[in-house]
């Protein structure tokens, strides 16, 4: 029997253990898959982070590249995570059987259908974050939206409805637990914070040194090349790291969404009934 069902009702604190109880348990098979599927956008990503000039930045096609990768990216993610945790449930609490070729024929389709919720949904995440220079405006607005992070694990856990009938579910089932959605939301934030400060450090402690010991005005070129490589290094391990917070962030949203809709529509009974055969 799955002890980690999706469809539970939990605490707060429970959905944030689920996430790191999932991660723990299938660590080195989530890693894979996310190094597998997210390493090849972080690359490229890193590359133009590495040569990425702010005195000589100007907007034109060059900058849409970086931006539509990190869209796809951003879709791949929501799909592998959602996609995870549905041959989770699916499987008596167990990842085994899932396999690189697998995801790759469930993968395309959940990502196309991601693609469409990240792109309808981020003029309405960019209007909210706009509307902070009237912060506590701003800040309802911003709060308001957090619902939009359901639709992908609604729309993937459960394909039979439309998406506009998935979006009213996900801010139905979001407002009527608001305050818990917030809290989640700020907590895998901070989550987020510091997994980027532990990536960001050697950075910043680079450009301490460069600043302090004038390194980029050395004139030994094997010791530029050595700062490219980490520069280059670094910045696609920034990027991964994003991958990773934004796949952890959506594990979050999945099992809050699967605890909500179990207290408020009680699908647990009926997911119950479904798999009564393996209930003990």
């Amino acid at each position: 029997m799955n002890s980690n069902r999706l469809y539970r009702n939990r605490s707060l604190t429970d959905n944030v253990n689920m996430v790191f109880d999932f991660v723990g348990e299938n660590w080195k098979k989530w890693f894979k898959m996310m190094a597998y599927f997210l390493l090849p956008f972080s690359v490229l990503l890193g590359t133009s982070i590495a040569s990425f000039d702010i005195e000589t930045f100007t907007f034109d096609m060059t900058f849409v590249g970086p931006v539509f990768l990190f869209i796809v990216g951003c879709a791949v993610v929501t799909a592998l995570q959602v996609m995870l945790v549905k041959w989770h449930e699916d499987h008596e609490g167990s990842l085994d059987g899932c396999t690189m070729a697998t995801m790759w024929r469930m993968l395309p389709q959940a990502t196309l259908k991601c693609l469409l919720a990240i792109v309808i949904g981020t003029p309405a995440i960019i209007l909210a974050l706009l509307l902070n220079i009237v912060p506590i405006i701003g800040l309802l607005a911003l709060f308001g939206m957090l619902p939009v992070f359901l639709v992908a694990p609604i729309m993937l856990l459960e394909p039979k409805d439309s998406f506009m009938n998935n979006t009213k579910r996900a801010f139905s089932l979001g407002y009527k637990k608001w305050g818990r959605l917030i809290l989640i939301t700020l907590i895998m934030g901070a989550v987020s914070v510091l997994i980027n400060n532990a990536i960001t450090f050697p950075y910043f402690m680079y450009l301490a040194l460069e600043s302090t010991l004038e390194l980029s005005t050395t004139s030994s070129v094997f010791w530029s090349f050595l700062i490219d490589i980490f520069k280059y290094v670094i910045s696609v391990a920034q990027c991964f790291m994003i991958f990773v917070e934004m796949g952890l962030f959506v594990l979050a949203m999945t099992y809050y969404y699967g605890s909500v809709a179990t207290e408020v529509e009680d699908i647990g009974l009926e997911s119950d009934i479904d798999n009564f055969a393996q209930l003990k």
